[in-house]
Parts: structure tokens; C-alpha cells; sequence
């Protein structure tokens, strides 16, 4: 094996099974789990935490998908023990993953010194449709077509996982952090204007109207 340069961080070792032939990674903390994960290789939890480079990857890709986690792995800083045809002096910097994204918006609404800022902040979480919370509902049951296309009778189980997932679980997270939203909100609001309010009545429908299409 050969060793790369030390910056920052545990080691992570990466090498081939010798029994299996399977690309295997041990090591790192969970920035590094990351980085693997976001280049082929899947996560296995018996026993230890390690990586398996997937199945999808096509035998004669393995060096290349192996080089590129090494080189992701070293651009973040840390220790790698690679198996010779593994090793690279590469380095590549990772892109700004969506997980970031929210890691980053974590970390504003930490620093954001009013409740009525955070409020603001968590429109990106909770907002109708196109919010995080909303989208990954929608992944959910993206997952379920998946297994609802598959043949056998072992897929619907998981179809129907991916559905409860997104309709029963996310729901209650959806809805308290919809309540701790209009919390945060109200917070700094004149008593007058602060919430709950009942519904709105419906409102009267207008005689006329201007022709053509509104927005």
C-alpha cells in the first residue's frame, strides 16, 4: 500500500478484499463516509461502519471510481492507505452537495440573531411544494415507483414503505416545524398580530373583472 501526505483527520483505508475481490474503504469519520458515498461506494453498518464500492460499477471502472474517491478523500485532508493500483497524487475537490446546501442554512440559522430572521430562514424547509422537507417527500415516492415497476412480489413491500415514509412520517415533522415557524414569527409581533387566527372567510365573488389572465 502506499501512503498519502496527512493533513487533517483519521486514516481511511482503501483496498481490495483479498478473499472477495470487493473494493472495500474502512475508516474516516462521517465527512469521509460522505465523500465515499458520493463516489460509488454504498455504506454497509454489521458490526463496524465500512464501504463497499457498488455493484454497478463495471469491473474494468473499478481503478478509476477507487482513484477518484482516493483523490476526494485527500482534497478534504485526509490520511489515505491505498492499495498501489488505488493510489493517485490527485486530488479533486468536492462540489457543493445539497446536503451542504442545508448544512449551510444550519449553520445561518444558528448565527441569526432574531427569532423573526430564523422564521424567515425556515421558509426554505417548509415551504409548499418546492420546500426540502416537500421534495423529499417527493423522493420518497419517486422510490416507490421504482419498486412498483419491478417484477416480484417482494417489491411491493418496499413501495409501500416509500409511501408511508413520505405520508405518515414526514407529515409530523412538516407540521411542527410549521408551528415553530409561525412561532418564531410571532414572537416579536404586537400581541394584536400574533396567531393563531381563524380561517379567513371565503371571499365575495366580484361582479366583473378585467378580461384575460391574472397572476
Amino acid at each position: 500500500m502506499s501512503t498519502t501526505s496527512a493533513k487533517t483527520g483519521p486514516a481511511v483505508v482503501v483496498t481490495r478484499h483479498p478473499a472477495t475481490a470487493v473494493v472495500t474503504a474502512s475508516g474516516g469519520d462521517g465527512l469521509a463516509h460522505g465523500i465515499l458515498e458520493r463516489t460509488l461506494f454504498l455504506r454497509e453498518v454489521g458490526g463496524a461502519t465500512w464501504h463497499r464500492l457498488s455493484p454497478t460499477v463495471a469491473a474494468e471502472d473499478e481503478q478509476a471510481a477507487a482513484q477518484r474517491a482516493v483523490a476526494r478523500l485527500q482534497a478534504a485532508g485526509y490520511q489515505v492507505l491505498a492499495d498501489e493500483e488505488f493510489a493517485t497524487p490527485c486530488t479533486e475537490d468536492r462540489y457543493v452537495t445539497t446536503g451542504r446546501s442545508i448544512e449551510n442554512l444550519a449553520e445561518r440559522i444558528r448565527q441569526t440573531p432574531t427569532a423573526a430572521e430564523v422564521s424567515e430562514l425556515l421558509d426554505e424547509v417548509t415551504a409548499a411544494h418546492d420546500g426540502i422537507l416537500a421534495s423529499l417527500g417527493n423522493l420518497l415516492h419517486a422510490l416507490a415507483d421504482v419498486y412498483e415497476r419491478l417484477e416480484g412480489p417482494s417489491e411491493w413491500p418496499f413501495a409501500e414503505r416509500m409511501h408511508y415514509l413520505a405520508d405518515w412520517r414526514l407529515g409530523p415533522v412538516a407540521a411542527d416545524l410549521l408551528r415553530v415557524r409561525a412561532d418564531l414569527a410571532d414572537r416579536g409581533a404586537p400581541p394584536g398580530r400574533r396567531g393563531p387566527h381563524a380561517p379567513p372567510h371565503a371571499p365575495p365573488v366580484p361582479t366583473s373583472a378585467a378580461s384575460g389572465r391574472t397572476r
